[in-house]
């Protein structure tokens, strides 16, 4: 019996459980160990049909979806349009804050780690076309900013959907297609999803969330936050083996499993070196990188990214030296501590 086959047969035999411990409606789990996969699931997807959670459910992946939308930023450095280190607005002279004299600095790397310094915690929901990331970018002209930009740390969702926009200018079409043409297709992925109308063509999770504290879970009362916030995380889902996918690209150095070459290796391997360092306050990694969170903990280094969107929570970590890709997606309840 092989590792994967050990730990297959330990899903089988205690996620059932562990999700009634934590409270958890349902989940998915996916390893991949130097190439070799292995998925589980268990749980219901909604508690409401009880159609049961399997391997190929799509589960929202949240803020996970920063390192794609960075990838596909890095995709425009190698190919020479985009310059990390110069300012966004060589690229999309359209970005405003409030503050004039950083946002004509502000570099397409700051961003990318979190290091842009302008507050971050926007979610204004601007519809539903095509446009509505360019018009989510347009609200940001009040922003305030909140110190020099490249100083320090500050998560930031706002500066991830400015990145998206600079994509979409440079590429020439809406965040949804680019990231299909640009990741779905050459990793050569199959239950992967921009949004509600493709999720449904699949076996979808929804959220679960308590009415008010200390109830019983129920539905969520609709399936995303705002579509104007899809670079950030707001409705990518897919099954964890397609995200596997992703990962394994990464740790293979910017090459799919299927060959295609989706990142120069340089650049695959920039993406994982330390930008920004954090304070230990238990809640995030160590240091951030061009997209990627940085564990120090433990005997060896992981990367990941963890993401949060209404009920449903991502896990995603990746540990270099092992060739190791742990996923995790669940749909409400103490996801941390079932992830622990």
């Amino acid at each position: 019996m092989t590792k994967l086959d050990r730990i297959r047969t330990w899903w089988e035999e205690r996620l059932p459980a562990l999700l009634a411990e934590y409270d958890v409606p349902g989940a998915a789990v996916a390893m991949d160990l130097g190439g070799e996969v292995a998925d589980h699931g268990a749980g219901v997807l909604n508690l409401s049909t009880g159609v049961e959670v399997d391997a190929d459910t799509l589960f929202q992946i949240g803020s996970v979806t920063k390192v794609w939308t960075a990838t596909l930023v890095m995709q425009l450095v190698d190919e020479g349009l985009v310059e990390l280190d110069a300012p966004v607005r060589s690229r999309l002279p359209e970005f405003r804050i409030a503050d004039e004299s950083a946002a004509s600095v502000i570099t397409v790397r700051q961003p990318l780690s979190h290091t842009a310094g302008f507050e971050g915690d926007i979610f204004t929901d601007t519809g539903k076309d095509d446009d509505c990331v360019e018009k989510y970018v347009a609200t940001l002209n009040d922003v305030p900013q909140l110190f020099p930009p490249g100083h320090l740390f500050s998560y930031n969702n706002a500066g991830y959907c400015v990145l998206g926009r600079l994509v979409e200018v440079v590429r020439g079409k809406p965040f949804g297609a680019w990231l299909r043409d640009h990741l779905f297709t050459p990793l050569g992925l199959t239950h992967a999803a921009h949004g509600a109308d493709e999720a449904i063509l699949h076996r979808a999770a929804v959220g679960h969330l308590p009415p008010s504290p200390g109830e019983p879970l129920q539905p969520a009362p609709v399936w995303s936050i705002a579509p104007s916030n899809s670079p950030a995380g707001s409705l990518l889902a897919m099954r964890p083996r397609d995200l596997l996918a992703f990962a394994r690209m990464h740790l293979n150095d910017g090459t799919a499993g299927n060959g295609t070459v989706v990142l120069s290796e340089a650049t695959a391997k920039a993406m994982r070196e330390r930008e920004a360092e954090l304070p230990r306050l238990g809640v995030m990694g160590d240091a951030w990188g061009l997209g990627w969170e940085i564990f120090d903990g433990g005997s060896t280094g992981l990367i990941g990214q963890d993401g949060t969107t209404i009920g449903q929570s991502a896990f995603l970590r990746l540990v270099p030296e092992h060739d190791l890709v742990v996923v995790l997606l669940t749909n409400g309840g103490n996801t941390l501590g079932l992830y622990r």
